[in-house]
């Protein structure tokens, strides 16, 4: 234990952890949460599930950390937590008799722990309650999850519900994300997982992770797997606005992006770019910002994606301060994929975005902060 299990490790296991949990909505600024509220209910299939901090390749020990666990570490001492499991995973309950939404009436606030969990998804062996063998055959929530969330929503009335969200792939709630006045994506986080979450909910961790997947509204965005054309897939091809989009993810506080300046604007091929942007923090509290670098060609011969990620820079910031980001472009990250497989480059214009999401409106739409774009010419 002094090695494999050791305090040092058990710390990067929870920084991963916090860094990688996504923060997809925070309605009037909702979170963290007030560590003194005189109430809070927890509640879900996932809030005392070890199984969804293990994913479906993992070792254990003795001291993983339930998200049920890593909240009550974190309120004051004169807070109330209430538990119910409340909902199974993905069958309805057999007892008629509702013990538990009423819970979510007297709380200040509740925490639902949702999700899906190596049971339905992953290798066939760990996905004993899947009729698939583990693969899924739709991307929403378990139908009776989504009924409990309607009538915690009814109980609680105008009070706040968190909702926390377990898994490894894309969970299309657009009925759910109406309910509930805040998100976070919390996948399968690992051994502090609970922990981590507790961190960000109650504001001793700023969120910063973003999303590696595209999140769709529903299974009739994505195209048949009938051949391998890329139209409509990932976020280089996609052409309807997703739920949610790649590379997208909400923080505590806000950042600004302005003066991005290329050291030249016309080059030739095999000379390099050189990108610089000024990054501020405009909010109240210290927290990482991932700066994310795309390109697109805006006048190729053959089909190129709308935009393509070509560099991350992930940033710690204080509030009221600046930091001043700079990419090189080279001429590979400048090349696109011909219909013949061949990394090409010709001369033409193309477009550079920098932001804190992918340069889309659906991420301003979500909140995300304005990206900024610059052009320069090959010749």
């Amino acid at each position: 234990t002094d090695i494999i299990h050791s305090k040092k490790h058990k710390e990067l296991a929870l920084e991963a952890a916090q860094k990688s949990i996504v923060l997809l909505k925070n309605n009037n600024n909702i979170l963290p949460l007030d560590k003194n509220y005189n109430s809070i209910f927890v509640t879900g299939p996932n809030a005392g599930n070890i199984d969804v901090l293990l994913g479906n390749y993992y070792g254990v020990n003795q001291n993983m950390v339930t998200i049920l666990e890593g909240i009550v570490s974190k309120v004051g001492p004169h807070t109330a937590v209430r538990y119910k499991h409340g909902v199974q995973l993905n069958i309805e309950k057999a007892n008629p008799r509702d013990w538990s939404t009423g819970n979510a009436r007297y709380a200040d606030a509740t925490i639902a722990v949702f999700g899906i969990a190596p049971l339905l998804e992953g290798e066939e062996g760990e996905a004993i309650a899947s009729a698939y063998g583990g693969d899924r055959n739709d991307i929403t929530l378990p139908e009776n999850q989504i009924n409990y969330l309607k009538q915690l929503r009814e109980s609680a009335e105008d009070k706040p519900i968190i909702l926390v969200l377990t898994g490894g792939s894309a969970i299309a709630i657009p009925e759910v994300e109406k309910l509930v006045d805040a998100i976070l994506y919390v996948w399968y986080p690992g051994e502090q997982g609970g922990q981590a979450v507790g961190d960000v909910i109650f504001g001793d961790a700023v969120p910063s992770g973003r999303l590696p997947i595209t999140i769709p509204r529903s299974i009739d965005q994505l195209p048949e797997y009938e051949n391998y054309d890329m139209a409509n897939r990932t976020y280089k091809y996609m052409e309807e606005d997703p739920l949610y989009p790649f590379g997208f993810g909400l923080s505590y506080t806000t950042f600004e992006y302005s003066n991005l300046k290329l050291d030249k604007t016309t080059i030739s091929k095999g000379e390099e770019i050189v990108a610089e942007v000024k990054v501020k923090n405009t909010g109240s509290l210290k927290a990482e910002e991932v700066v994310q670098l795309y390109i697109t060609d805006l006048e190729a011969s053959f089909r190129v994606p709308k935009y393509s990620l070509i560099g991350i820079k992930k940033i710690m910031i204080n509030p009221g301060e600046s930091n001043i980001i700079s990419f090189t472009i080279t001429e590979k990250m400048m090349s696109s994929i011909n219909m013949d497989g061949e990394e090409v480059l010709e001369p033409g214009k193309l477009k550079i975005y920098i932001g804190g999401s992918s340069p889309s409106e659906r991420s301003v739409e979500l909140g995300a902060t304005k990206y900024i774009e610059e052009i320069f010419t090959i010749k």
